[in-house]
């Protein structure tokens, strides 16, 4: 029986290199047609897609929209090549593209998830809310725009981690982009009894000496509310993605040794609790 079967299917493939070698001693003329076809039509969409490329990118266009269009270039000429391709076997185009039309349709419903993804990212891509290179914050996700296609963005944050987040998550969500520049909010408490004006001006110095921190935006420091067991002191402070745990780290530990050494203190809660007995209050 095995051998029965195995002949079978030798039998089968020994036919159907028959028919291969067929096809293509009668079509080779056409086949090497399709060939060049092809080989020329890469060539010159290569040829298209660096020049473009090159023109966009000299005229300082946007990268994102600048990977798009190039991409998009290329895939429309291989497309019209692989058609007139087609052309050289007697395959009519015309029924094809309809068949085609009719199959795009019916995958457009399969396929609502994968397809609203490109179509965020066309939005993203044509609106331009942020760029490779950006600093971007979507729901509590943070990162630098490393890569962006139709289909998604992807983020890497300041551990190295890459997220990948598809398009149609970050339509419609509220997006802040802090371009080449990430926040960084700090806030310190000193007590009531302390020299506040005296704790700005060292918060100030200490923000002046680090070079890290950017000068525009500019940085701002003040009194920020007055606490229970502290007045504190709020800092909005820009530095680069990079440098952000560096900076926060080394702002800290510089301040509270300048305040030591200022006679700054830094309070810890605090509650004054008053005792009543017989009447009396102590």
């Amino acid at each position: 029986m095995g051998n029965a079967l195995f002949g079978l299917q030798a039998k089968t493939a020994q036919e159907m290199a028959y028919i291969a070698m067929d096809f293509i001693s009668k079509n080779i003329v056409n086949i090497i047609g399709s060939v060049i076809i092809l080989a020329v039509a890469w060539v010159i969409a290569n040829f298209l897609c660096g020049g473009i490329r090159f023109l966009l990118l000299r005229h300082k266009a946007d990268v994102t929209i600048t990977k798009f269009l190039v991409d998009m270039l290329r895939a429309a000429v291989m497309c019209v090549a692989f058609l007139i391709a087609l052309g050289n076997f007697g395959i009519t185009i015309a029924p094809f593209i309809a068949g085609l039309g009719a199959v795009g349709f019916g995958a457009s419903f399969a396929l609502q998830g994968p397809l609203s993804n490109y179509a965020a990212g066309a939005t993203l891509i044509f609106t331009k809310p942020f760029k490779v290179g950006d600093i971007l914050e979507v729901g509590d996700q943070v990162g630098e725009v490393i890569d962006m296609t139709l289909a998604r963005t992807i983020l890497k944050t300041l551990d190295g981690t890459r997220i990948i987040i598809p398009n149609k998550k970050i339509i419609g969500e509220i997006m802040h982009n802090y371009s080449e520049f990430k926040k960084l909010d700090m806030k310190i408490g000193v007590a009531y009894s302390s020299d506040v004006e005296k704790a700005l001006r060292i918060f100030k110095d200490v923000v002046a000496r680090d070079k890290r921190i950017t000068a525009r935006p500019e940085p701002k420091i003040g009194i920020s509310e007055f606490a229970d067991s502290s007045i504190n002191i709020y800092a909005r402070l820009w530095c680069r993605q990079s440098d952000y745990w560096d900076v926060m780290f080394d702002i800290n530990k510089a301040v509270l040794e300048s305040f030591r050494h200022g006679g700054i203190t830094i309070p810890f809660p605090q509650r004054d609790v008053h005792v009543i007995t017989e009447g009396k209050k102590i």
